[in-house]
């Protein structure tokens, strides 16, 4: 599930909400709001109801499971040591790339990250 579903998801969590209060709290477009709005109601995690010209949005039963197990996640430590895990196996599986690049190319490719973003620079060329 992409991020912006996961964040209207949480969203409805406070009950039924018109469009417009959905586009407002979830800082994004209307038509960004409706098209992953529209999604969640395909996959059944979304329900609209039609009141005149409005459209009032609310979680299905099946996505309230799966936004308190995913509240639990958040709370249990447990969890957050294997999404650490996680993100140090992406970090190995980078070095072996870095490497095999550097064997193939035989250029030595570096990657910087910091607040301001991320640079490549590979043997002195920054991109």
């Amino acid at each position: 599930m992409l991020w912006r579903e996961k964040h209207l998801l949480g969203i409805l969590e406070d009950g039924k909400l018109s469009t417009t209060e959905v586009v407002e709290r979830a800082c994004m477009s209307k038509a960004t709001a409706l098209k992953y709005l529209e999604g969640l109601k395909g996959m059944g995690l979304v329900n609209c109801e039609k009141i005149g010209p409005t459209k009032l949005w609310s979680l299905a039963k099946e996505a309230e499971e799966e936004v308190r197990v995913e509240n639990e996640e958040k709370t249990n430590p447990q969890v957050e040591q294997k999404r650490v895990e996680e993100c140090i196996s992406v970090d190995r599986r980078i070095f072996k790339l870095l490497d095999k690049f550097e064997s193939v190319t035989g250029k030595r490719f570096e990657i910087l990250i910091d607040q301001t973003g991320i640079k490549l620079n590979i043997q002195g060329v920054e991109t």
